[in-house]
């Protein structure tokens, strides 16, 4: 059974305008069979249950800097139910992370993904968050282990931004046996 996301496509306003949006409903899907075929090596699926273009998020550029404030304003905007919810907003700067998790499903199952401008990206990064919410921690690589770093170095979770989309059996495992995959009948 595939895990329900709710889609929320947020674009961000800085004292009242709006800024262009970059994501839609279809481009969504093309970046979730991106996300699909990645967690697929685990046999964990995703599906949108619903699409909505969110009223514009008024915030200064300046205070967009933190993604945990970025992610609780996001998800503070509209009530937990039963579906995983995916904020998808525009490109930040001077933002590190390319979205953020809570992680544990607390207070509800919900991540934000940046835009990074083509259907990879963009599922990657949002397969990387996806992760998080499946209780997976980030690879840490120390690069001057060359052997670690030619096993890692292509890790969906690798930290910071990466481009790789593999997984080990430990993160596939620990994908499985996480309490939203077990939530969702997986």
């Amino acid at each position: 059974m595939p895990i329900p996301l709710k889609i929320y496509i947020t674009p961000f306003a800085e004292r009242g305008v709006v800024e262009p949006g970059k994501w839609s409903c279809d481009i969504a899907k093309k970046a979730l069979d991106v996300v699909n075929t990645i967690w697929s090596k685990a046999k964990i699926s995703f599906a949108i249950n619903d699409c909505v273009i969110d009223k514009p998020l008024d915030m200064a550029k300046s205070a967009r800097n933190n993604d945990k404030r970025v992610l609780d304003v996001l998800s503070l905007r509209h009530d937990p139910d039963n579906a995983v919810h995916i904020y998808l907003v525009n490109p930040i700067q001077n933002l590190s992370a390319g979205g953020s998790s809570y992680l544990h499903s607390d207070p509800e199952p919900a991540s934000f993904v940046q835009w990074y401008g083509d259907d990879f990206a963009n599922g990657r990064a949002w397969a990387h968050e996806l992760g998080h919410l499946m209780s997976v921690d980030h690879v840490e690589i120390d690069y001057t282990n060359e052997r670690q770093a030619a096993a890692l170095g292509k890790n969906l979770m690798t930290k910071g931004l990466s481009v790789g989309s593999n997984l080990t059996t430990q993160q596939v495992e620990t994908a499985k046996g996480s309490k939203l995959v077990k939530r969702f009948g997986g």
